[in-house]
This record gives C-alpha cells, sequence and structure tokens, in this order.
C-alpha cells in the first residue's frame, strides 16, 4: 500500500508540472457563418490493481499507467441554423488486459467494441453528425452517428462525471440497445428547449429514431430504435441553448434541479447467439441538482427484453448515485471530494445473469482549470455475484483499484 500511495503521489506531482494553464483550440473563420474548430480531450490514468482473480488464477497487484479516453475531432459550423461535429477516439493506449477496468468487456468498459486495445492501434470514429435548428431553441434535427438520447450517464461525457469512471447506467443500457461500448448507431433525432423568461422553470425533449443493426443477426426484423426522453428543470436550467452534451459539476454557478424521464423500445430482433426477442425496452428517470457549491445526481433504469416465450421475459435493473461538493482554494482552483454508488441486479431469467454487481467510487477532483484541466485520485471497490459482469464463472474476482488521473482538454 505504501507504494501504491508513493506512486499516486509522484504521479499528481509530475501531472502538476504538466498541468499548465491551456490555450483555445484552434478556430477558424471563413465568412458567411463558416466555422471550423479544432479540439483535443485526454485522459491518462495510473491504476493500482489489487486482489484481481481470473478463473484459478490470482495475479499480483499492479499499477498500470494508459490512456483511458482521448479524442481528436473538428467542429463547426456551415452557416448560422446548421452545425457539425465529427471526432475520433483512441482509447486505451497502453491498457494491461489484468486491470481491474477491463474485466467487463461484455458490458464495454473498455475498447470501441468491449474488446480492449491490446495492440494499442485501435483508432475508431466516435460521433459524426449534423444539426440543423428549423428554431434557435424549440425544433433541432440531428442526423449521423452519435448517441441515443435516453439516460443521463449514457449522453452525458466521461470527461464531466466526477467518478473516475462512469457508472454501471452508462455500460448496461448501451449494450442493451445498441449492443456495442460506445453505444452509437446512426439515426436522426429531433430536439428542443424551452427557458421560461423569469427563470422559474425550462423543458428539453429529444426525440429520435436509430437503426441497431447488432441486433438483426443478418435476419431482418425491426431494427429500429425508439427514443424519449424528457426532462423538467425547476430554478436555473441545465442548458440556456439546446444542446446534446451535459453536464454534472456547475461549479457554483447553478441553483437548480432537474427531473428527466427515458424511454426506449425496439420492436422484433436478435442479438447473435440469443433467442429472438418481440420486444427490447429501457424505461427509466435521472434526477441531476445543483445547489451553489453541493451537486447531486441519480439514475435508474429498467432494461426488459420480451419473447414469443414468456419464461425468457427479463427485466434488469441499473442505478447509480452520486454526490460531489466544491471548496475553493486559495488560489482559485477547486477541490470535490465526491462519491458514487452503482449497481446492476439482473433478472432470474436474463441473457445477463442472475447475479448483482455493485461498485463504489469515493475520491477528490482538483479542477485546476474546471473540467479543462483535472487531477483526481480515487479509491473503486468493486463486488458482485456469479451470472453478473462483475465474475464469469464464480471464481473470478474484477478487483479494487486506486486510480490517479491527468484530464486535459483544449
Amino acid at each position: 500500500m505504501r507504494r501504491v500511495v508513493a506512486a499516486a503521489t509522484i504521479s499528481l506531482a509530475a501531472a502538476t508540472l504538466i498541468a499548465q494553464p491551456s490555450q483555445a483550440a484552434p478556430k477558424f473563420y471563413f465568412g458567411d457563418g463558416k466555422e471550423l474548430e479544432i479540439f483535443f480531450m485526454n485522459q491518462l490514468w495510473g491504476v493500482y490493481t489489487m486482489d484481481r482473480v481470473e478463473g484459478t488464477t490470482k495475479y499480483d497487484n499492479r499499477m498500470d499507467f494508459f490512456l483511458r479516453r482521448s479524442r481528436v475531432g473538428f467542429q463547426g459550423k456551415i452557416n448560422e441554423d446548421l452545425s457539425w461535429r465529427v471526432w475520433f477516439a483512441y482509447d486505451n493506449v497502453g491498457l494491461d488486459p489484468h486491470t481491474a477496468l477491463a474485466k467487463n468487456n461484455n458490458i464495454g468498459l473498455v475498447g470501441s467494441n468491449g474488446s480492449g486495445n491490446t495492440l494499442n492501434q485501435q483508432f475508431y470514429l466516435w460521433d459524426a453528425f449534423f444539426t440543423y435548428a428549423l428554431h434557435k431553441n424549440w425544433a433541432n434535427i440531428t442526423v449521423g452517428y452519435f448517441r441515443p438520447q435516453v439516460g443521463r450517464e449514457n449522453i452525458t461525457a466521461g470527461f464531466e462525471v466526477s467518478s473516475f469512471e462512469k457508472a454501471l447506467t452508462n455500460f448496461y443500457p448501451r449494450q442493451h440497445l445498441v449492443g456495442t461500448g460506445p453505444g452509437r448507431e446512426t439515426g436522426i433525432n429531433i430536439g428542443g428547449l424551452y427557458n421560461d423568461e423569469k427563470g422559474k422553470w425550462g423543458i428539453n425533449y429529444n426525440f429520435g429514431v436509430f437503426n441497431t443493426d447488432k441486433f438483426s443477426d443478418g435476419s431482418g426484423g425491426d431494427n429500429l430504435l425508439y427514443t424519449a426522453r424528457v426532462a423538467l428543470s425547476l430554478g436555473d436550467p441545465e442548458m440556456k441553448k439546446y444542446s446534446m452534451g451535459y453536464k454534472v459539476n456547475y461549479f457554483g454557478k447553478r441553483n437548480g434541479i432537474t427531473f428527466s424521464i427515458n424511454y426506449a423500445y425496439q420492436g422484433r430482433g436478435k442479438e447473435t447467439g440469443k433467442p429472438q426477442f418481440k420486444s427490447n425496452q429501457l424505461i427509466g428517470f435521472d434526477i441531476l441538482a445543483n445547489y451553489k457549491d453541493f451537486t447531486f445526481n441519480a439514475e435508474y433504469d429498467e432494461l426488459k427484453r420480451d419473447f414469443d416465450v414468456s419464461s425468457l421475459n427479463y427485466k434488469d435493473k441499473v442505478w447509480h448515485v452520486r454526490a460531489g461538493y466544491n471548496f475553493t482554494l486559495p488560489n482559485k482552483t477547486i477541490l470535490e471530494p465526491a462519491i458514487t454508488y452503482s449497481e446492476w441486479k439482473g433478472d432470474k431469467a436474463s441473457l445477463n445473469g442472475n447475479g448483482k454487481y455493485k461498485v463504489t467510487d469515493i475520491g477528490l477532483n482538483w479542477y485546476i482549470k474546471q473540467n479543462n484541466i483535472k487531477l483526481n485520485l480515487h479509491y473503486v471497490n468493486q463486488d458482485g455475484t456469479k451470472k453478473s459482469a462483475y465474475t464469469t464463472n464464480g471464481t473470478d474476482k474484477a478487483g479494487d483499484y486506486i486510480g490517479v488521473g491527468l484530464q486535459l482538454i483544449f
């Protein structure tokens, strides 16, 4: 333990020397409303894994340095009403396959398809979409390859959350609805936003249709996924203009609460190697509350599948709660103690197993320049039972870990 504390201290010290104030990303203007911006996002992690077991093999505790998330992209406008974003990912470069995060491939914790990046060669499309504003806020049509707008954790970037890794409410719904770790698909979405002029309340909506080919298994079927999300904000709005990007910590600039309901439905389809289902659904709700320096966030989702044979029907449940508090330091940087608990519970007939998977994350986030430059140090406890993503054969253990991270966005 002394070695890992020393390693974490050295990592933080080195990261502090690296983390000088970043400059804004390059932005170019071409006239007639045309804009182009280049941006980069990186998370460099050091993870010390403890008590890792795979089958009958118990691995020694180990330190692993890797690029957890890395993005390079372009965004801009074609004219005043038409905006776009295209960006690429190269995640988990340098990741040891026996690190605690790499355990749960079947829910897509690592890599573009949940299989990791063992050769450090994956470079793939992350998003590619265009948004046309029929009305500045009330009606915006987005087409392309992007996340279906359901579930706060799913549609919130990993660079915004206050836990070390995203909660289980990110990974299980993505696999349930889309069948991939990134959770992206081609489709169309219409969304809008209205905020009361007096600042008392606001409403945000999104309705989408996506082409979930991962569940057609080459035999056709109803491969269209229909999604709906409606969010009601009381007090300060969650966003002042329509966007498909979401925040968690507002650094004392928001006093408000947002309640959201989420629903998704797909008709008959088939996942490779599994029985054909009659319908595939998600029903859930989430909350984001910000009051001065306090942040609270929670989500609950039910993942349902019905079959022609009713005994195969199942309903898995996944949820999380998260809280943090900002302390402003004399140098105007912010230190946030944060805690997140997430849990998945499988139904007795679930294709994912009928066990439990529980993750508790306790740590500190040091925001040097809000989320653009962030250092964090967390302890993560993982627990579970047989027939869950925590263990595949009853003897595996994902392992607990201590994580130190450096996040840079520019």
